[in-house]
């Protein structure tokens, strides 16, 4: 079974400060950079013609760009790294307090970033290897985000996740049982996608 990849956020300490490459190193190059630019510009600019100059439109213009650079890098590189998800949980939390949270009350959104943290969280330390406890952070922001619409999103990331599972397994057989894919894009895509649905 192809299983999502743990992304190596989380190394042992003694490996922490050499084997986690700066952020500059793990930005998009070349085509991809061109493809997260456009995409990102793209959901930034939706944001405000959807949800106009409400608190909602605030936390996609934050939210959805981030997620699209942390797909682009997460694909890449396995990695979905603190620097960029723990600011954009501080930016989203900080317009969530001065705002009216969209998606239900802010409490409501609270809980949800506690249940699918947690949940991701739980699985990541009962399953090592299934998961990267980057997930459960990126878990958390989306549930922060998007308060009642985290379900939706973890349903789309998970459905595309089994989507592509199959696809692999399709496309190269039964060698590929053990081939890893990353979690991070799965979630990016379900979170704009639960967004803006």
């Amino acid at each position: 079974m192809v299983t999502p990849q743990a992304p190596a956020e989380e190394p042992s300490s003694e490996q922490s400060a050499v084997a986690r490459p700066p952020l500059s190193a793990l930005l998009p190059t070349d085509a991809l950079r061109v493809l997260a630019v456009a995409a990102g510009l793209g959901v930034f600019a939706a944001s405000f013609a959807e949800f106009r100059l409400g608190t909602a439109a605030f936390i996609g213009a934050v939210l959805c760009p981030a997620l699209v650079l942390l797909a682009a890098i997460d694909a890449r590189h396995s990695l979905l790294p603190n620097s960029i998800v723990l600011t954009t949980t501080v930016a989203v939390a900080v317009i969530l307090a001065v705002g009216n949270p969209p998606f239900g009350s802010f409490p409501k959104h609270l809980l949800a970033a506690a249940a699918l943290g947690g949940f991701f969280f739980a699985f990541a330390a009962l399953f090592p290897g299934s998961m990267g406890f980057g997930d459960a952070k990126l878990g958390f922001l989306l549930g922060l985000a998007l308060g009642n619409h985290t379900f939706a999103a973890a349903i789309y990331a998970i459905a595309g996740l089994l989507v592509a599972a199959i696809y692999i397994l399709a496309t190269r057989g039964s060698s590929a049982r053990k081939d890893v894919i990353p979690f991070g894009p799965f979630l990016a895509v379900g979170g704009i996608l639960a967004f803006f649905l």
